[in-house]
């Protein structure tokens, strides 16, 4: 195996021992946090917790993302930016939906699932417009 294959292997790895301390992290604060603790130190060190936990993932992938051929790179840096714009209209059109009434809350959980699924279609789209 070559240096950029073993490089490649190793930033996959990255990625999925990154996810898994996501998940974890993301487990631990959430149960605790639904909870009720009275302790304020404690819903902040969750909050910190929660965020710290997502980091690395955020580090590994954009690591990875950076470590292919510019033009993969570009097709991710392109779904990426459809993503964002997606989402931004996904959610204006939720706030107008909740101001005139005809929408309930909207949990953030639900816009993360949102902006996952967008993330992989604007990628499918970005590899089929450039190919």
């Amino acid at each position: 195996m070559d240096n950029k294959q073993s490089s490649g292997l190793r930033n996959l790895v990255h990625v999925a021992a990154a996810l898994v301390i996501w998940v974890v992290t993301m487990l631990i604060a959430t149960r605790t946090l639904h909870g009720h603790p009275q302790s304020v130190a404690l819903r902040v060190g969750m909050v910190v917790l929660g965020v710290a936990g997502f980091l690395p993932w955020l580090v590994s992938v954009g690591r990875l993302i950076l470590s292919q051929d510019e033009f993969s790179v570009r097709l991710h840096l392109v779904a990426i930016a459809l993503t964002c714009a997606a989402t931004a209209v996904l959610l204006l059109t939720a706030d107008y939906l909740q101001t005139a009434a005809l929408l309930g809350a909207v949990s953030p959980q639900s816009i993360w699932l949102a902006m996952g699924v967008l993330w992989w279609l604007s990628i499918l789209v970005a590899t089929w417009y450039y190919r």
